[in-house]
């Protein structure tokens, strides 16, 4: 018995790695490298955390002369009047009788020779004067000067939907289809693309992962769904430089947005309509989140507190505005701060409130600010440059277009804060905050409390101060949507 068991486990470990020339080798997988004019895609081995790609298939579609000596163990590559000689089982290299060190050893196995990464921008850019592009943890090298629009991968999940947004920096076009009950392939009709980020996890009903996939030299992304998605909804927008794919149950419809909860009879204001109010779609984003837990107590941290109030909130601005809430996250995952403003932009929104929490080694300072976006040194931006010029305005400025409003809308948020959470200081700051520079819509970011305040940590995880809380962030956003300043954003 106990040798059947042995057995057993040689054959599970020697399906997962085997050992070739004393090192640990991963399953292969695929590697696309970009050329200006060509792409080639080879099998990449993966052996004690290093990246090894079979390099005379590399010289050969690159067209450079090569002379494999075995009985050396060298292989020498030319180009032109250079040469470069690697040898088996070293680190070294020689171009022109220049000794340069890898960072890993030259392999030969068997019939292949396999070089390291590395080698490409070590020795291969040395040889023939082409640059070689890699990230770290990426499956693609781009060669020479391949142009790789960047793509933006965020999902939300939006009352009974899941939605993707995808962002390309040029206008691409993108087919849904679904092979497998757990599977849907966005296809995408342009490669290469160079992807903020190459997966991510976003747990909910409908959807379980993201990743981008071009292993084989074509663009997709690959969603991890579960059974009972029936329909796959891609919208275009923005001359086919954004896309919305919603994933949808049997039986529910999908709108623009999420539906929003009808406002009841006794509004706080009964004698102002929705109609009326300027502000209608709101973006919250609970800071943090997913491997960035923000700051952190025993008692609780910063990402947790921070969503949880966003739960709250948008729950409460749908019952008493009648607007549609969109959450940058609506559960726990890692987000960047342009995709959290791309949510607020990409949905057209009339204001972000961006949710936060402080902490200070010094447990008596209350650590509560209004913060909108700080003006550029020497900016003399006129309001009317401004609207004239938007067009042509960086992503990175496009606060500019409202800090009018963003001012008013923190200034307001300050005025019902002092009321509704009396004995609380909320003063109003400027910073360089990166979650508010690109938003193209009044945009605030709301610090609330030290949590290393005792005081301060109880009264923030008190059921009714969260709920005082939120009234008085909800009284502000309906007297902003009621104001001028909204009316002219």
């Amino acid at each position: 018995m106990k040798k059947t068991r042995i057995a057993v486990l040689v054959a599970a470990l020697s399906a997962a790695v085997f050992i070739s020339s004393g090192l640990i080798r991963a399953a292969d997988t695929n590697f696309p490298i970009y050329f200006p004019d060509s792409k080639l895609v080879v099998k990449a081995d993966v052996m004690n955390r290093t990246v090894y790609l079979p390099l005379r298939e590399i010289v050969g579609h690159m067209a450079l002369p090569y002379t494999d000596s075995i009985s050396l163990e060298t292989l020498t590559i030319r180009s032109g009047n250079n040469r470069l000689v690697v040898t088996r089982n070293s680190s070294l290299i020689s171009y022109n009788d220049q000794i340069i060190v890898l960072p890993s050893p030259m392999l030969r196995d068997n019939d292949r020779w396999l070089a390291p990464i590395e080698f490409l921008t070590l020795g291969l850019t040395r040889l023939t004067g082409m640059e070689f592009r890699y990230r770290s943890g990426a499956s693609r090298i781009f060669a020479g000067n391949v142009a790789a629009p960047e793509l933006e991968m965020n999902a939300q999940t939006l009352g009974p939907i899941t939605r993707l947004t995808i962002r390309c920096a040029v206008p691409i076009n993108l087919v849904a289809r679904r092979d497998d009950p757990t599977k849907a392939i966005l296809s995408i009709d342009r490669a290469p693309l160079d992807p903020a980020r190459e997966r991510f996890d976003h747990r909910d009903r409908l959807l379980h992962s993201v990743a981008f996939d071009d292993s084989d030299g074509e663009s997709k992304i690959v969603l991890d769904i579960v059974r009972e998605v029936s329909e796959v909804r891609v919208t275009p927008a923005d001359n086919n430089k954004v896309f919305f794919v919603d994933l949808l149950r049997a039986g529910e419809l999908v709108t623009a947005a999420p539906p929003a909860a009808e406002p009841p009879v006794a509004a706080a204001r009964p004698d102002v309509l929705p109609a009326e109010r300027k502000v209608r779609v709101i973006v919250i984003d609970p800071g943090h989140g997913g491997m960035d837990t923000g700051a952190r107590t025993p008692a609780a941290a910063e990402k947790d507190l921070t969503l949880a109030l966003a739960r709250k909130l948008r729950t409460a601005l749908q019952t008493r505005l009648g607007a549609t809430v969109l959450l940058t996250r609506d559960s726990d995952i890692t987000l960047d701060n342009e995709a959290r403003s791309a949510v607020a932009n990409n949905n057209q929104a009339n204001l972000l409130i961006s949710l936060h929490a402080g902490y200070s080694a010094n447990k008596t300072e209350s650590g509560s600010s209004v913060f909108v976006m700080k003006e550029d040194f020497g900016d003399t931006f006129a309001p009317a440059a401004v609207a004239r010029d938007q067009l042509f305005l960086p992503w990175y400025l496009g606060y500019r277009m409202h800090r009018g409003g963003s001012t008013a809308a923190a200034t307001i948020l300050q005025q019902e804060l002092a009321k509704g959470v009396p004995g609380w200081n909320f003063p109003i700051r400027t910073g360089r905050l990166a979650v508010l520079s690109s938003a193209t819509m009044p945009a605030l970011l709301l610090e609330i409390g030290n949590l290393n305040n005792t005081t301060i940590m109880q009264a923030l995880m008190d059921n009714g101060f969260q709920t005082r809380l939120v009234s008085a962030i909800v009284d502000a956003v309906q007297h902003f949507s009621e104001s001028p300043q909204a009316a002219a954003n």
